[in-house]
């Protein structure tokens, strides 16, 4: 069924505000791959991005497509996207040391290096997969080699997500979540992200053509060393172990963001046997809320009914 003007126009000023709120213009094959718009609908971008440059809210410079009257932020992408590519030794190395940690199961690549861009300021994003019922145990070990080998340094060891494999689909289902799914970067296992990627399918109502770019051969071999320490770490003395670093990391969360009320502290964390997510800024509710206000912004200029895209994809929760 022929879909109207105003309908793919809808879709491309969705994900023109939602990368704008990044200050990051996209190219035009990559509005079509991150949108709901078909290749042979790809005329309705390239009227979308004139009636952009029409009513004065954007515009195009070379291939990318930008909102607001400042193309400066095209140089910007580029820099930041330079960046990106310096830092990924540094991401790849870390990764490998991650990997070797006893019940690790998989290492992806989140944040903004996962979509190829850093400034100076970002930290590098790891998403770790655990066995069942060692997560605090492995969250514990990484955050010891933390302190002790990097001096606490979060910029290339930012370890803020964590689900076991028996908990991949993921519950939380907005922009953000999906944006940060769509885009993980799998560098250990290839098994265990193409596991994370079915369980997660709500994903695409996001994204629907989106496919993230490989980083090449990943290692999915268990070193004897790993294999040795999981054997003997096996057994119901470090069942208990796992759940009593549970507790005391619960109390020290709890107590170190006391100053929050109950809903912004469940916003920004979850600490279960099974998952840990570790936001304390709520980062992703302040994106969210921008989101919205471009979104609606643009959809009156465009004269256009707003609508929520997440109550589109309630149905699939």
């Amino acid at each position: 069924m022929a879909r109207s003007e105003k309908h793919i126009a809808e879709k491309i000023l969705d994900t023109l505000a939602y990368f704008d709120v990044f200050s990051y213009p996209l190219t035009l094959d990559e509005l079509l791959l991150y949108t709901d718009v078909r290749s042979s609908e790809r005329t309705s971008i390239d009227i979308t991005v004139k009636k952009l440059a029409k009513y004065r809210l954007g515009g195009q410079h070379k291939e990318y497509v930008y909102l607001g009257s400042c193309p400066s932020i095209v140089k910007r992408r580029i820099d930041g996207n330079l960046k990106a590519n310096l830092r990924f030794r540094q991401a790849r190395f870390y990764s490998m040391i991650i990997s070797y940690f006893p019940f690790v199961r998989g290492v992806f690549l989140s944040g903004s290096i996962a979509k190829g861009f850093m400034t100076d300021n970002d930290d590098i994003d790891y998403f770790i997969i655990t066995s069942p019922g060692r997560l605090w145990i492995v969250r514990s070990l990484l955050t010891l080699f933390k302190k002790i080998f990097l001096l606490n340094s979060h910029r290339n060891f930012c370890i803020n997500y964590f689900v076991d494999e028996k908990s991949l689909y993921i519950r939380e289902q907005n922009r953000f979540t999906a944006t940060e799914l769509a885009f993980l970067v799998p560098m250990y296992d290839m098994g265990v992200y193409e596991l994370m990627i079915s369980e997660n399918q709500w994903v695409r109502c996001f994204y629907p053509f989106y496919m993230p770019g490989f980083t090449g051969p990943l290692r999915n071999n268990y070193p004897l060393v790993k294999r040795i320490s999981e054997y003997f770490m096996k057994g119901s003395m470090f069942d208990k172990l796992d759940r009593y670093l549970q507790g005391i990391s619960q109390k020290y969360i709890r107590r170190k963001f006391s100053h929050m009320d109950k809903d912004s502290f469940d916003q920004a964390f979850s600490i279960k046997p099974h998952e840990l997510r570790f936001l304390p800024n709520r980062r992703q509710f302040q994106i969210l809320k921008q989101f919205r206000r471009k979104k609606q912004i643009l959809r009156k200029h465009f004269e256009t009914p707003l609508f929520s895209e997440e109550k589109i994809c309630a149905k699939q929760s």
